[in-house]
């Protein structure tokens, strides 16, 4: 008779979905029936048409097409003398939309809006009318609801306000009250609060001159919605590496070693994910001389650290590779990599 081993104490954890399961049910996520669009590809083309014609209503007159949508530096890292922590390490453990539907909402200022305006959020949950230059939440924003098609676009809008919730309670969003339900609050009234807010401190944001900056391509190719939490966090934090040492960037890459790693009040296991940022091509690196590329072990390392010989790993953004299309091109890396993608993983 076999003896089944006890339980650890507490509930054991759930397995964490695999990274290609995950880009999967993106790839394949639908509002209709088999044959019908891909959310992921319209979507794609709703953000491509915000970024071109920022919610005018005839179609046709340009908006302001930035090429870099900015944040500001308080979102992603500490400032000096500040009492309250970067919203980004707040949102990277929330769960569902929440990180994603802020950076997405800076993005909509900045498509519709020019530096320096107050920005109005008047999206609602359904188009009110077939061709509505500002599209509903659901047609903006792509995820996986894991659900018959009849309810996929109901799940999202649950989803959305349950994220819009979240982002409330981090001030970053305030929602207005419902004028028709006394006590209650309007999620169609919601009003985007600077990204650098606190519970004392809750300016109306306004669209900044300058900040850490991400090509425009993170949105339209849907990156936003394609990364994790972690890979999203990295990928921010490397950027406002980028922009505090440009020079570095542009020749040797930046790095960010132990010392540096607190003012973002990220987890550690959160910088690993700068692995999947290089596999997916998003990130150049420069490893150690010595580290081992199969195991990133670095030969005697104790010796050599000692002598101040170790040589930190350095990462140079690939703008370019942003370009891409975030969901096929995760799917062709995990599943159907190329040449090019396996050289990439084993020696890159």
């Amino acid at each position: 008779m076999s003896v089944v081993s006890p339980l650890p104490p507490g509930s054991p954890r759930a397995a964490r979905p695999d990274r290609a399961a995950i880009n999967t049910r993106l790839l394949s996520a639908c509002d209709g029936p088999a044959g019908s669009t891909l959310l992921h590809d319209e979507v794609g083309r709703n953000l491509e048409h915000l970024w071109q014609f920022g919610g005018n209503r005839d179609g046709k007159t340009p908006g302001p097409r930035p090429d870099w949508i900015f944040i500001h530096p308080a979102f992603v890292m500490q400032q000096p003398g500040a009492d309250h922590g970067p919203a980004l390490a707040r949102l990277v453990p929330a769960k569902g939309l929440p990180l994603r539907l802020e950076l997405l909402m800076l993005f909509d200022a900045q498509c519709r809006y020019s530096s320096g305006d107050r920005v109005r959020i008047n999206r609602s949950f359904e188009d009110v009318e077939t061709n509505a230059p500002i599209k509903s939440w659901q047609k903006v924003v792509l995820s996986d609801t894991n659900s018959a098609y009849r309810e996929a676009g109901a799940l999202r809008g649950r989803q959305i306000k349950e994220a819009l919730r979240v982002l409330d309670k981090q001030h970053l969003v305030d929602i207005g009250p419902d004028k028709s339900r006394p006590g209650r609050r309007d999620l169609n009234r919601i009003t985007l609060l600077s990204e650098a807010s606190t519970p004392v401190n809750r300016p109306r944001y306004t669209v900044p001159t300058g900040g850490v900056y991400v090509s425009r391509h993170f949105f339209t190719s849907l990156w936003v919605f394609a990364l994790t939490n972690t890979e999203i966090a990295v990928f921010l934090a490397l950027s406002a590496r980028r922009r505090a040492f440009p020079s570095a960037h542009a020749t040797s890459g930046v790095y960010v070693l132990q010392k540096h790693r607190g003012q973002f009040g990220l987890k550690d296991n959160t910088w690993r994910s700068a692995r999947e940022l290089h596999t997916y091509g998003l990130v150049d690196r420069v490893l150690d001389a010595e580290r081992d590329t199969q195991n990133g072990r670095i030969s005697d390392f104790g010796a050599r650290w000692t002598k101040r010989e170790v040589m930190p790993t350095h990462f140079t953004i690939v703008d370019t590779a942003l370009e891409q299309p975030a969901v096929t091109t995760i799917d062709r890396v995990l599943n159907n990599p190329t040449a090019g993608d396996q050289w990439r993983q084993w020696f890159g």
